[in-house]
Order: structure tokens, then sequence, then C-alpha cells
């Protein structure tokens, strides 16, 4: 007679039940099984032939996350910057997008509960009440569509549970940070059930600006989801979704570095406290800027549960439609400095429409050949709507900078003057405000308004050959058009002086442009899959992906506007495997990907270049988790490696160094924003306790490679290669009825960039954004 096994004892910290453990009738228990909806249906993560990780409620809970950031240093070969909340920049393998061009769309694709996203600021909408983060590597487009050239963040949130329960959890920590979420509903009766989950965020921001004495990046972020699940039919099941997200705060998070001289002398005539270190958290600008964003989305899931349809078993037609809207405003300083030279304003709305029809099933045998066949096929619609104000505007102290080397290195394209900086001019800040009502309200202003339509059809079916082959091919068609107009006007309200001096300092003139781009792909995939047993498998597999191209929104002068779209093949080969009675899981992909016309945006001071390179990438990802001969203790783990370089980038822009609007060729030179290696290592002892108590201990040590963070490559852009260090301790009831945890980020304090850029308005000045530093935390966690 075979007993099942006992019970693992764990601290379930997050989660609406403790995840079953999966045992092959032996004396102890294994690992917990990963369901994934990689494939749109329900797998084992096992079972899936993709490079896929994912990240469940327990461990976001445990790491503390609470944004994808926080998530992206435990997923191999995948980075997400989230500091600019309106223009978030996410890389898988190497490509991604800098979204700060508001035109370019990301190459990583977003999706939460069935509903694809189509703009980059939806990264940074508020996280919450999440059952698991899938991460899926490489092009996703036959069943995700567009834009998911380099993979897809798939965000599933907790559902209507069969039963009444609630969770809440609170977390205090440095900073006054401050987060506070929880959850509650469940099936009021057998034909309808709801829940309403709601956050609320709040952080100082560790970043201080000793000008206006005030934090930057302070967070003010609140959301709320209602969950509401109808039964009309026993064969039809309706979930809709109704989510809203609104996020404030103080902006943005530059800090000056590397100050030649002339530009200390200039800038400290306005602040004498100014300063170039770009490690100590400290700034100085003057502009209150700020960002005011927030999305409200509205979907419905409709499933039939058909059954038998002629020779299709459990067949179901699935109806997702859902409708979006985002806003963003935004206040920067474009310099960054005490001086007011330039703002910029930004006003963007967004809208989209998206609706999909699929059947999903499976059959007996391919008519009569193999064994089964499971299928998924539908037809998808998107539109959306998109429209952008922006404003470069001249500030009161304009009229003085230009009496400085550095404007006259812009105006001239000479980085070589120095006839000013021995002078100092300490009265420059007057000459600025006598010069102010000459200038007057001037400004450079870019409108661009875009609507995008897009219809596919996309089919995907496993074929079971044999008991050890299985072969997945897929195709997706697409159609997209895009209808736009782009603009840049220079002071239409001009003044006193005739003259337009911001469209001077930019070198901008006035345009107006409208735009069609018409464009049909055809994206395939075929996978081939060897099941050595139910433990085993290996794979290999090549899939297409598709970006479709568009025109540039942030022109200066409406020259070279329209960009091409990315297209990304992929091949891979990898194996998943539960080893030593599932006591071990082991999976590794190997990888190769070229990726054609890929759209590159490179700040070079005041302007943002956009264009096309290609380029190739190729590496390994490797997930591990290990459940030791001593029972108490787990250890997870991954690595990543990348060797992603450009096969053609002629007319790169080069470093500031070189000259002012220098270019280079980037053929062979590495990819920006590609450390060659990531890797965590997380080990988790799990110790019982008198009064029913369990304590968890856990840490963290995360690797992550060299890389630039620039596309031209400067060497002040490099990021060195380097270890971070966190831990975390919970005590728990048994029962999982509440847990107390502590815990700590970045512990050794790693003062890094994430990223180094070319200062808009001074020459050989470089703007540094810093990862945080350290962060200490306490939670509570409460479940009934």
């Amino acid at each position: 007679m075979t007993t099942s096994a006992p019970e693992l004892d764990t601290i379930p910290v997050a989660g609406d039940e403790p995840a079953a453990v999966q045992t092959d009738g032996g004396s102890s228990p294994g690992l917990a099984e990963i369901v994934v909806t990689a494939q749109k249906r329900k797998q084992s993560l096992h079972d899936v032939p993709l490079s896929v990780t994912a990240v469940g409620a327990e461990q976001l809970a445990d790491i503390n996350a609470s944004d994808l950031t926080d998530v992206s240093y435990y997923i191999p070969n995948a980075r997400v910057d989230t500091d600019d909340a309106g223009s978030p920049q996410v890389f898988i393998r190497g490509f991604g997008t800098n979204t700060f061009n508001p035109s370019f769309e990301s190459s990583v694709g977003f999706v939460e509960d069935d509903i694809f996203y189509g703009r980059g600021a939806y990264f940074t909408e508020a996280m919450f009440d999440v059952d698991r983060v899938e991460v899926l590597r490489g092009p996703q487009g036959t069943l995700f569509g567009k834009n998911t050239v380099a993979g897809l963040y798939n965000v599933i949130s907790r559902g209507v549970t069969d039963n009444f329960s609630a969770n809440a959890r609170a977390s205090y920590g440095s900073y006054d940070d401050f987060r506070f979420e929880g959850g509650v509903g469940g099936m009021f009766n057998d034909w309808f059930g709801a829940r309403l989950s709601f956050m609320t965020h709040q952080n100082d921001g560790e970043l201080r600006n000793t000008y206006l004495h005030r934090d930057e990046n302070d967070l003010n972020q609140n959301a709320g989801r209602l969950k509401l699940r109808i039964l009309p039919l026993d064969d039809v099941q309706m979930d809709i979704n109704l989510v809203r997200s609104d996020s404030s705060l103080n902006f943005w998070p530059y800090e000056l570095a590397k100050l030649d001289e002339g530009t200390y002398n200039y800038l400290s005539s306005f602040d004498p406290d100014v300063e170039d270190d770009p490690n100590d958290f400290k700034t100085e600008f003057n502009a209150p800027g700020f960002i005011d964003k927030g999305s409200s989305t509205e979907s419905m899931k409709t499933d039939w549960s058909i059954g038998d349809l002629g020779g299709i078993h459990d067949a179901h037609l699935i109806l997702v439609g859902g409708y979006s809207k985002l806003y963003i405003n935004q206040l920067n300083d474009l310099d960054v400095s005490p001086a007011d030279i330039l703002n910029l304003y930004n006003h963007e709305h967004y809208n989209q429409t998206s609706v999909e029809l699929r059947l999903e099933g499976q059959s007996d045998s391919l008519f009569g050949l193999g064994k089964s066949v499971d299928f998924v096929t539908g037809g998808y619609f998107f539109r959306s709507n998109y429209r952008l104000l922006a404003q470069i505007v001249a500030g009161k102290d304009l009229g003085s900078f230009v009496l400085t080397d550095d404007f006259l290195q812009l105006a001239t394209g000479n980085s070589n003057i120095n006839l000013i900086t021995a002078l100092g001019l300490p009265g420059l800040p007057l000459v600025g405000q006598l010069l102010a009502p000459v200038i007057g309200n001037d400004f450079y202003q870019f409108d661009y308004t875009q609507q995008t339509t897009s219809l596919a059809y996309f089919a995907q079916a496993t074929w079971k050959i044999s008991d050890h082959w299985s072969l997945t091919p897929g195709v997706r068609i697409n159609h997209e058009t895009k209808d736009l107009e782009t603009a840049g006007t220079g002071c239409p309200d001009k003044l006193v002086s005739g003259l337009c001096f911001t469209s001077l300092l930019l070198g901008a003139n006035d345009y107006d442009v409208p735009g069609k781009r018409d464009e049909t792909d055809i994206s395939p995939k075929v996978a081939l899959q060897y099941i050595w047993n139910d433990n085993l498998n290996f794979y290999s597999s090549y899939a297409r992906g598709y970006k479709s191209g568009g025109y540039n929104s942030l022109s200066y002068t409406g020259e070279d506007l329209p960009f091409k779209p990315e297209k990304a093949a992929t091949y891979e080969v990898g194996f998943k495997s539960r080893l030593f009675d599932r006591h071990l899981n082991f999976n590794t992909t190997f990888y190769y990907t070229t990726l054609d016309n890929l759209q590159v945006l490179a700040f070079h001071g005041a302007t943002t270049n956009v264009g096309n390179a290609s380029a190739t990438s190729r590496g390994v990802e490797t997930d591990v988790q290990w459940l030791t001969p001593w029972r108490l203790l787990t250890i997870n783990g991954s690595f990543g490696y990348i060797d992603a370089k450009y096969d053609s980038y002629p007319d790169a822009p080069a470093p500031i160094s070189d000259g002012i609007g220098a270019t280079q060729d980037l053929k062979g030179k590495t990819i920006a924003f590609a450390p060659k290696q990531t890797a965590t290592i997380t080990p988790i002892l799990t110790v019982p306790m008198p009064w029913n108590l369990m304590m968890r201990l856990s840490g963290d040590a995360l690797f992550q490679g060299e890389q630039y963070t620039d596309t031209d490559l400067d060497p002040y852009t490099r990021v060195g290669g380097h270890w971070e260090y966190a831990a975390r301790m919970s005590i728990a009831n048994q029962d999982n009825n509440w847990s107390v945890t502590i815990g700590g980020k970045n512990l050794s304090d790693k003062r890094v960039a994430n990223q180094v850029t070319d200062a808009t308005v001074f020459p050989g000045s470089y703007f540094v954004q810093q990862a945080p530093g350290r962060e200490l935390y306490a939670t509570l966690q409460l479940n009934w």
C-alpha cells in the first residue's frame, strides 16, 4: 500500500493557499509544481518548451517586491529600470527599448490578466495582489502578438477563490517607505463571486535635492482592483476585471557628473554648493519637476466550456475584451542644474481597445496519426489612439547661458572652445534676469498624434507524435496600419526679439508631416520536444518576432522621421529536469537571436538620435531549485550569459570626447544594457520553533556583469560587474494566519549607476541615475 508523504513545513508568507507538494510516493516530499500559462493554457512549467522563469506570490512577498524592477533581479538575462516612471526601460537578452522617445514601442511585451498593453508606461503601473509573474524570453509573437521580439512579462493577479478568503500586508522601510495592500473575496453563492483588492504606497525617495530642499522620486501611489465572477450557465464562466492606478512623484532622478571648470564656475554662480559626485544621492536642479500618471482598465473574459465538439474534446471558446486609458503629465528640468535654462513639459494621453476570440481543445490524434493534439486558434483586434504634446521651454537664465563656453560649443559644434572659462563671470544670474524679457515665452513644441489598428490570426498546436516526441508548430499573421501626424514648432507666440532662442540652441526648425504605415507580418514558430521520461525532456525551437515601425515623435528638424520595423529570429535548445525524486529542478536554455532593424535611441546632448541597426545575441539561461537532503534547507539559483553585439550600426553616435555630433561604426561592438553575466543564489532555511511557530531565514547574492548604459559606449557610461546582498528573517505560525518579516536589500550599500547619459547642455558632462542604496524594512502579513 502506498502512503502519502508528510507535508513539508514551510512558511507560506503569501498566496491564497500553500502550494501543493508533489511526491513520487517516497518518504519525503519533493518540490512544488509550478503552473504557468505561457502558452495560454495551464501547464506545468516543466512541460513548456520555452525559456520561462516564474516568480510566485510567496517569493514576491519574501523579497518584498513592489515592482517589476525588484522581480527582474531574480530573472536571468532580464533588466528592468523603472526609475523614470513615464519611460521605463525593459531588456531581455540584451534587446529592449528606451521609451523616452514616445514613438518607440517596447520590444518586451507586457500582459496582465490576458490583456496586452501597448505602451511601455504600463510597466510602472501599480503591481499588487499578484499571484505570479511569468517572464518569457525570446519572441512570443505567435500567441501574444507584436512588440514581443525580445520577450514578455505576463502578470497574473489573484482571482476569485471558491471559498471566502482575505489577506493584508503592510511594510515599512528606509526613506519612510510605507506600503499596504490587501484583498478580500470569494464565491457568495453557486453563480456569483467577487474579489476586491487595493494598494497604497508612499516613499520619500532616496535622492535629495539640496537646492529645492526636497526629496526627488518621492512616490504616492494608490490602486484598486475589483474582480467579478459570474456563472450564468453551468458551462459558461464570465470574469470581469476593473483596475485603477494613480501615481505622483517629484521628478526626476538624475545627478550631475564630471563638470568641467567652466561649467562648474557658471553653475556655482547660482548655487555655491553645486557638486558632481554621482554616488552621493544629492542633486541641485532648480525646477520643481513632477510626474503624475495613471490608468484605468475594464476587461471581461468569457469562457464557454463546450465539451466534445465532433472529434475535439474539452473544447473551450474564449472571448477576451478590454479597454484601457493612460495619462502622463510631467515637468523635467532638462539641464539638471540650479540654473534655469531648459525645462520639458510633457503631456500624453493614450487609449486602447482589444478583442481576442480563441478556440482551445484537444483531439485524440492528428487525422489518425500519432497521439493527442492540443491546440489554440483565434483572431485578435487592437486599436489605440495616442496624443503627445510636449514643450521644451526656455528658462529665465537662458540669457546668461548664452555667455558660456558650453553654449558656444553647442552652437558651433566645436567642443574645444574655452574662451570664457577663466573669467568665472559671477554676475551671470543678473544678466539672465535682464535678458529674460527679450527671450520671453520661448519654447519649442512637439505635437504628435497616432492611431494604430491591428488585425491578426493565430494558431498553435502541440502534437504528441509518440510517448517520447512532441511537435509544436504555430503561426501568427498580423496586419497593422498607423495613421499619424508629427509636428515641431518654435515659439509660435514670438515676442520682442523676433528670435526663437530655444530653436537656435537645439538647431530646430518648424515642420508638420503627416505619415502612414501599412505593414503585414507573418511570424512562425516550431518546437520539437523529446520526453525522456516524466522528469526529463529536451527541446529545440525556432521563432520569429515582429515590432512595428513608426515615425520619430521628438525630431527637431522633421528629417529622417521614419524608422523600420524590428524583426527577430531566435533558435533555442534546452532541457528541463526534475532530479533526485523531484528534489532538484534544473532547467537550461541555449539561444541564438538575430534582430534586423533594431530600433535604437541615443542621447547626444540635447538631441535624441533615432535609427535602425542590426544585432546578434547568443547566450544561456539556467534556473535551479534544490530541496537539499537536509530537508530544512532549500537553495534557489539562476544564471544568465549574454554575448550581444551589433552586426551593423554605421552611423552610431560617438562619445562626446570625439566631438559634438561625431559618429562611429559600432559593428562588432557590444550592445548597451547587456551585462554578460547575471546570477543569483538564494538559500532558504526553515526552522521549527516552540509554540507552533516557524522561522525562515533567507538571503540573496545577486551578481550583474559589466555593461554600458548609453548607446554610444562612452567609457564613462560603463558600470562594472558587482555583487549585491539581501537577507530576510520571517516568523510565522504553522497555520499561515500571520507572519512578521524583517529584511534588507543591498546590505553592503553598493553604489552603482543604473544609467549614465550625456548632459543636455553641458558638453563633456553627464547625467547619472543611481541604483538604490541600502534599504531596510519590516512587514506584517495576515491571512484568513
